[in-house]
């Protein structure tokens, strides 16, 4: 997309020169971050596959099912209601093959190994289920809005829906290093829901998760969109005016919220991508309203990947 990375150790050398309200914690949470479990052995190959057209759907396959736990969940993805198959769908090679495609499975089982390295049982109100409703409402919304988007350079719309699913990675990777924190933020979210989340993180752990999300991004050698995408949803200084790709996501994360949007929503952040994206509001609509429309679904597959 030719948009500039954002320059970590800036970021990191800002939060360390005490630029927010608690400078020692700042800094302190920075450090502790440099501790944070590495990437899964399956996590690895599967990241090393993104991106890489070299490999076959049976290489995939056999990395997923190395993973037993992995397995299942894509199975019972490619199997729910939500891509309505009328036959089960028995193998992984079906479910690439038949329902989900190569670069979605690649995403999807990236995305799930790479939650799987984060403890979240101990940040009290955290609901994991939740998260992978936002998520992959953030992913499924953005894929299929770039789909519809004519464009002379058309939108990358897998590398879309693996930026939606991991969009909001830093949320779990806070939960992991700082449960209480986080669990105190969550209650206080709660008992103000306008209180912008991220001011609300940074004023109580140093930090916020769009930013974690950043700093994780480089440290596990996340695709670069991905973490382009994700400082661009925190504001990073890049010029994003010609992109459809760079505010995509961050357009449709502003109006996915939690509890999921309602109809009366409809028509809000999301009118920017009709400029950007070069889209007519009756065609947002149009997606938007069949997006509604699987909620149920969603939530289905949001608890299968939480288990």
């Amino acid at each position: 997309m030719g948009m500039p990375l954002l320059n970590l150790s800036r970021k990191v050398d800002f939060l360390e020169q005490g630029n927010m309200k608690q400078p020692n914690q700042a800094k302190y949470r920075v450090q502790k971050l440099q501790y944070l479990p590495p990437l899964s052995a399956t996590a690895t190959r599967l990241l090393g596959m993104l991106g890489d057209d070299s490999f076959t759907l049976h290489d995939l396959a056999g990395v997923i099912n190395q993973d037993p736990g992995l397995s299942a969940r894509i199975l019972g993805l490619a199997n729910s209601a939500y891509f309505g198959q009328t036959k089960p769908i028995l193998t992984l090679e079906d479910a690439i093959i038949r329902v989900l495609g190569l670069n979605m499975v690649k995403s999807l089982a990236f995305s799930v190994a790479v939650s799987g390295v984060f403890e979240s049982d101990a940040c009290s109100g955290f609901d994991l289920q939740e998260y992978w409703g936002h998520s992959l409402s953030i992913a499924m919304l953005s894929r299929q809005i770039s789909l519809a988007v004519k464009n002379e350079i058309q939108p990358d719309a897998d590398g879309i829906y693996l930026a939606g699913l991991l969009f909001e990675i830093g949320v779990l990777v806070l939960v992991h290093e700082f449960p209480e924190e986080y669990a105190r933020v969550l209650r206080v979210s709660k008992q103000q829901p306008d209180q912008d989340r991220l001011e609300l993180e940074t004023e109580i752990i140093g930090i916020d998760h769009r930013q974690a999300g950043i700093w994780l991004g480089h440290r596990w050698h996340l695709p670069e969109m991905v973490v382009q995408i994700i400082a661009q949803g925190a504001g990073e200084g890049i010029d994003s005016d010609n992109h459809c790709d760079a505010v995509l996501v961050g357009n449709v994360a502003e109006w996915i919220k939690s509890p999921l949007p309602t109809e009366s929503k409809l028509t809000q952040p999301l009118s920017g991508l009709e400029v950007k994206c070069r889209m007519s509001r009756q065609q947002l609509d149009t997606i938007m309203t069949d997006f509604l429309g699987k909620q149920e679904e969603i939530h289905m597959i949001a608890n299968m990947l939480a288990k």
